[in-house]
């Protein structure tokens, strides 16, 4: 929420949609401040989506900030009305992943992999706040269909003084560099595999490379067939199902590229 209000005052055609998930989502001191360009469909998602579509032909961007497993509902909206249009929508995906005490219901697990298949789509995770609003950023300036997602968490690093940086779209971070094992870790997994490093490998006597795979579509093609040259095995891992995923992704790359 704080979020996108700095970012709004930088740039008036910046809209924030939702489907009743204002608190939920953090957008209640958007709502306040630009009550204007704050838009709650109620439990619409599909219209939210749609309505957010014809903001985007009107020359403003929409921020659609909608649980994970909610916008399954717009699935339809989302592909015919915004990806096959070629519209600039950013989707903030909250409560990817497994989002506890919410149940079944609200778990995010599908996102990544219906997400990866629809035309056009620039699929992201941030491993922590900072790196939401960089890929924000990265969003708003792009001038595509962008999906960010993140789980129902506090963040592990957020500076509120933090100016946004612009990623390269497709670029992987190196975390940590090591060898024989390279491990590709998606959004929340970043942080799970950062915290138990030391005790996990030291055991095993080597020292992994960690990269932070905070782009889902487009993959780091370049990064990987680097890491095919000089390590022996490649770990992903992700919160969410396999099926589809982002270690299907990386299969097929592999596959693929011999």
């Amino acid at each position: 929420g704080s979020l996108c209000c700095d970012l709004a005052e930088e740039n008036e055609n910046i809209v924030c949609i939702t489907a009743a998930m204002k608190e939920g989502t953090g957008l209640v001191d958007f709502s306040k401040k630009f009550p204007d360009r704050f838009f709650d469909v109620g439990i619409a998602e599909a219209h939210g989506t749609t309505f957010a579509a014809g903001l985007s032909t009107g020359k403003k961007i929409p921020i659609v900030a909608i649980y994970s497993t909610f916008l399954q509902r717009a699935y339809d909206q989302v592909i015919h009305d915004i990806a096959i249009q070629k519209l600039p929508v950013i989707f903030c995906l909250d409560r990817s992943g497994l989002a506890g005490e919410d149940g079944a219901t609200h778990h995010g697990a599908l996102d990544i992999s219906y997400m990866r298949c629809i035309q056009g789509m620039t699929v992201t995770a941030p491993k922590d706040g900072n790196e939401l609003r960089n890929l924000i950023a990265t969003a708003l300036q792009s001038g595509k269909n962008f999906s960010i997602r993140y789980p129902k968490t506090s963040s592990r690093a957020f500076n509120e003084d933090g100016k946004p940086e612009i990623l390269e779209i497709g670029k992987w971070e190196i975390l940590e560099s090591g060898s024989e094992t390279a491990i590709f870790a998606v959004g929340s997994m970043v942080g799970m595999i950062l915290d138990s490093n030391t005790d996990l490998f030291s055991e095993l006597g080597y020292q992994p490379t960690i990269i932070n795979a905070r782009f889902v579509k487009p993959l780091d093609s370049e990064l990987i067939l680097e890491i095919c040259n000089n390590h022996d095995n490649i770990l992903t891992i992700e919160e969410g199902c396999l099926s589809g995923g982002f270690g299907s992704a990386v299969s097929a790359f592999l596959h693929d590229n011999n």
